[in-house]
């Protein structure tokens, strides 16, 4: 994929000394995926899942581009999660929690996303920034991306998931795992088998999904319900 590259240069600066205000995360429950929608997967995958914990309002990058920063290109790879930790009164800031050096502003007029950066380390902006300092500038291309909610994983955080492991005859095989702040926790891992010719719907703690077809590579299924717990 053509790797498009973002300036970061005088050229589109909108703002500068823009005070920055703290989002604070919601106590939520996401599940995935839609309820009574046909979905596919693959084996080693997840089938269904629910996540608890704090979560933010989130952009998922859909096209890869590259930023410059501290004189190094960084490539922004597709599926890349941004979370809406910050704002000021004209912008959304969505901030990579591996990266602090710059992130992504969406005008809360507009779409368009513009690259913000409150580092004056790498020589390309002028000094001179306020305490909350913060540059925004247009890039070259089109930030592509999706808006929905992310978890942070490092607190009060609990997700379950159920995971397609294969098909042996009329037997279809499962992987149950539960984690704690991003931790698999061994003894909340579970291999299940069904028979499938008992019943097209499986279920465990709450959870019930109908299988359409399934083979050793891949499942295709409707969630009926999600788990309870």
């Amino acid at each position: 994929m053509r790797k498009l590259i973002v300036l970061f240069c005088f050229i589109g600066l909108v703002s500068c000394g823009a005070k920055k205000i703290a989002v604070k995360p919601v106590l939520d429950t996401i599940f995935s995926p839609e309820l009574k929608k046909i979905s596919n997967t693959e084996i080693g995958i997840s089938l269904a899942s629910k996540e608890r914990g704090y979560t933010y309002d989130a952009i998922e990058i859909t096209k890869e581009f590259e930023v410059k920063a501290d004189n190094l290109f960084q490539t922004i790879e597709v599926g890349q999660i941004f979370i809406n930790d910050y704002s000021t009164k004209k912008y959304n800031l969505y901030r990579n929690s591996s990266d602090l050096i710059f992130g992504v502003a969406l005008p809360k007029s507009s779409d368009v996303a513009l690259i913000y950066t409150n580092s004056d380390n790498d020589g390309i902006y002028s000094t001179g920034f306020s305490e909350f300092g913060i540059n925004f500038v247009e890039p070259d291309e089109e930030i592509e991306y999706i808006k929905k909610r992310a978890t942070l994983k490092e607190k009060e955080f609990f997700k379950q998931e159920f995971i397609y492991n294969g098909r042996v005859g009329n037997a279809l095989k499962f992987i149950y795992r539960e984690y704690i702040n991003d931790y698999a926790r061994p003894a909340f891992t579970q291999d299940l088998q069904y028979d499938l010719s008992e019943s097209e719907i499986i279920g465990f703690r709450g959870l019930r999904i109908q299988i359409i077809n399934a083979s050793n590579t891949e499942i295709e299924y409707k969630v009926l319900n999600y788990f309870d717990k």
